[in-house]
């Protein structure tokens, strides 16, 4: 049996038929400019890992990056991030280790920052914007500052850039011990380390066992569950994801602070936070610097392009009005 992540976990790591057979194609350099051509491919990378990608759409190229670590975009295109094919064209990556991609050796962030520059390079694209959530973000954050020549915006939905930080899980925990009316769950604001953590694992506990345990992502339990079942409905691998929350000490990066890095970024950048976010936290955009950058907030949690399709297209949409050529 293939192993599973509890949506509890998932909340916290911030979680088609009759189809054509993808095809599977090497890296090369850069191709001349060309419409994408739509559907499903394998690109191989130079390390022989499969990266699974589908392309839908019109208008510009807009990667997406999913978070999770590991989550697989399959559920964001089917909950609602297919809307923005009407203006743009969405190139949906799985990571390594992620959904539908091959499992890997080498997990580190400039390997799967490299993964994204060989997609791009693979399908000719010279500026695609990328649209991260959650996770996503320190991954499109980290692409932007290596690749500038390559990217033309960010839209930042709901993302983190510190993960796992202390203020990540002090939000969480005052979260839990005001929804469940327990103040014996809080904790001081200067509490750190250890005893940080041990609370926060007694919150999340509690969380579950009131039957709230969807609660970090929605307020509404039928919108996790369905985010479930759809990531469940095909045989993806979570590799990548297990790899960054059970080795953290060969994987120290994705537990920096990126969010000082935000200042050197001078890319038009979109940010969208929902209002009842408490996964990444209502409040955790404000620590961002890009130079260049709007602010929208929606009435949603973690998923605004299900929770409020409608208003995250639109921001989309508008933002990259003000950015076209």
């Amino acid at each position: 049996m293939r192993p599973c992540i509890p949506i509890t976990l998932l909340c916290l790591l911030l979680a088609a038929c009759n189809a054509p057979a993808p095809t599977t194609t090497e890296a090369k350099p850069e191709a001349a400019s060309r419409p994408l051509p739509a559907g499903e491919r394998r690109i191989k990378v130079p390390d022989g890992t499969e990266l699974y990608v589908k392309v839908a759409g019109r208008g510009p190229v807009c990667l997406f990056v999913h978070g999770g670590p590991g989550q697989g975009s399959l559920s964001f295109e089917r909950m609602g991030g297919d809307s923005l094919e009407a203006f743009l064209t969405m190139v949906y990556l799985d990571q390594r280790g992620s959904g539908k991609s091959s499992n890997a050796t080498d997990y580190h962030l400039d390997r799967v920052v490299q993964d994204m520059e060989d997609v791009r390079r693979q399908l000719g694209v010279d500026k695609p914007c990328l649209i991260a959530h959650s996770f996503g973000g320190i991954l499109a954050v980290a692409y932007a500052q290596r690749y500038p020549e390559h990217v033309s915006a960010l839209v930042m939905a709901n993302t983190s850039l510190h993960f796992m930080s202390d203020e990540q899980r002090r939000m969480q925990i005052h979260f839990v011990s005001t929804l469940l009316k327990n103040p014996s769950l809080d904790v001081a604001d200067d509490v750190s380390g250890e005893a940080l953590a041990a609370a926060h694992a007694r919150a999340r506990a509690a969380l579950q066992e009131s039957g709230n345990g969807y609660r970090f992502l929605s307020d509404d339990k039928k919108t996790v569950r369905t985010m479930s079942e759809l990531d469940e409905s095909y045989p993806r691998t979570i590799d990548y994801g297990m790899a960054v929350v059970t080795r953290p000490n060969d994987l120290p990066e994705y537990y920096r602070d990126y969010t000082p890095v935000t200042a050197d970024i001078r890319i038009p950048v979109l940010i969208l936070s929902g209002r009842r976010d408490h996964a990444v936290g209502p409040e955790h955009y404000k620590t961002f610097r890009f130079p260049h950058q709007q602010v929208v907030q929606l009435d949603s949690g973690h998923l605004p392009y299900y929770e409020n399709t409608r208003d995250f297209a639109a921001a989309i949409r508008d933002f990259m009005t003000t950015i076209a050529p």
